[in-house]
């Protein structure tokens, strides 16, 4: 028999334990995580699908004796031992995002906004004792996009849509989703129109507040002269909306410092 569990909006994350023929489905707002653990053997599908700004976080336990993958979009996993250990972690993704917001933003010169804006994390499943990585993938896939000046320079990045929310309550709390808040100051000649931001979020920090929601460090983008380029300047530390704030991820690449970064506009 099945058993559902309504979650803190953080509590899928953690260690779990996941004795020998039962499985694991936890849904996190589009995403469906289906572990199931056989003799030496862990078998993994994941998804998503439905509505991106759904925010509910369900967990269900199930006994099931299973001796052949379901579908081939089952995972199967080898591990010595008979250890039942589960850990399910977050990071953020691994390479930057550029950001579009859904309507334009004008940033007169001499001005300062700070905007918040969100995407989805990253979900890495380890098991056994001691633990060992069995996958990592996005808890939403995100399309890839190019951001250079031309077809030769420039970089791969994620492409998603945003609504540059300058007031925090205004935005949803979605628990599988991290918050950036980006403080953008136009010391340039003119009026920077943004239309999309490349943020570097492979070199930020993962926090959880008190309340479960995650963050990085604010990123704060000077435009110092006409044009798209800006001096990039990160937090130390967990940015000061997120109250209580604790660190769970490392950033996947050494930030660097005092950079002058392509962050306002491209060609491609």
């Amino acid at each position: 028999m099945a058993a559902t569990q309504r979650l803190r909006p953080d509590a899928w994350i953690g260690d779990f334990t996941v004795p020998t023929d039962s499985t694991l489905t936890l849904s996190v707002g589009p995403l469906s995580l289906n572990i199931h653990r056989s003799p030496r053997e862990w078998l993994i599908r994941f998804h998503s699908k439905g509505d991106a700004y759904a925010d509910a976080v369900a967990l269900e336990r199930r006994q099931q004796k299973r001796s052949e993958p379901e579908d081939r979009r089952e995972q199967r996993f080898v591990l010595a031992g008979d250890s039942p250990a589960l850990h399910i972690a977050v990071r953020l993704p691994d390479r930057g995002i550029v950001s579009r917001p859904l309507t334009p933003l004008n940033v007169p010169a001499g001005e300062a906004v700070r905007l918040y804006l969100s995407y989805p994390l990253w979900v890495s499943v380890s098991a056994g004792d001691p633990l060992r990585q069995l996958l990592e993938f996005p808890s939403m896939r995100l399309s890839d996009t190019w951001f250079g000046e031309n077809t030769r320079e420039g970089v791969v990045c994620y492409a998603t849509r945003s609504r540059c929310r300058l007031n925090l309550a205004d935005h949803p709390h979605l628990p599988y989703r991290a918050i950036t808040p980006l403080v953008i100051r136009n010391q340039g000649l003119d009026t920077l129109l943004l239309d999309r931001v490349r943020l570097p979020v492979s070199t930020l920090s993962l926090y959880r507040d008190r309340d479960g929601r995650f963050w990085s460090q604010a990123v704060t983008l000077t435009r110092q002269a006409d044009g798209g380029l800006a001096d990039l300047a990160l937090g130390h530390s967990a940015p000061e909306e997120a109250v209580g704030a604790r660190k769970v991820a490392e950033p996947r690449e050494a930030p660097q410092k005092n950079t002058l970064v392509r962050a306002f506009s491209a060609l491609f």
